[in-house]
């Protein structure tokens, strides 16, 4: 009898499919925080991204274009111009922080890809340790 279950157990092992993320050209999820701050009110919207590597020991990089940091009117200006390089909106939460009791948006994006080259495509990023 302990033969025919270790046998049964040796058999369902070999059909069993596990989840791959090897498979060349197989879809699957990356995700990514955009934060937004406007510290008085008014203004551009500085926002920071965490793509899940850290660059400079804080986690977070911020979005260029041309050279120069992007400057944001507001954070749907921000998620509509990672919408058009295929993110879309997961969940979204606010977070109070500082002493002047700040509330700062957290978006929690996603993207399919078959690739991680694919991850930053369209973006350019780099430090944000002076945001």
């Amino acid at each position: 009898m302990m033969l025919l279950s270790m046998l049964l157990i040796f058999f369902i092992g070999l059909t069993a499919k596990a989840q791959s993320v090897n498979t060349p050209n197989e879809k699957y999820k990356v995700y990514c925080e955009i934060v937004g701050y406007n510290f008085w009110g008014w203004g551009k919207v500085k926002a920071k991204i965490d793509m899940g590597r850290v660059p400079n020991n804080k986690g977070y990089e911020t979005i260029y274009q041309d050279g120069k940091k992007k400057k944001f009117n507001t954070m749907m200006e921000v998620i509509d111009y990672m919408a058009k390089r295929g993110w879309e909106v997961h969940s979204t939460y606010v977070v109070t922080e500082g002493l002047g009791k700040q509330n700062v948006l957290h978006f929690l994006l996603q993207k399919e890809v078959t690739d991680d080259s694919q991850i930053d495509e369209g973006l350019e990023l780099g430090d944000a340790s002076d945001f």
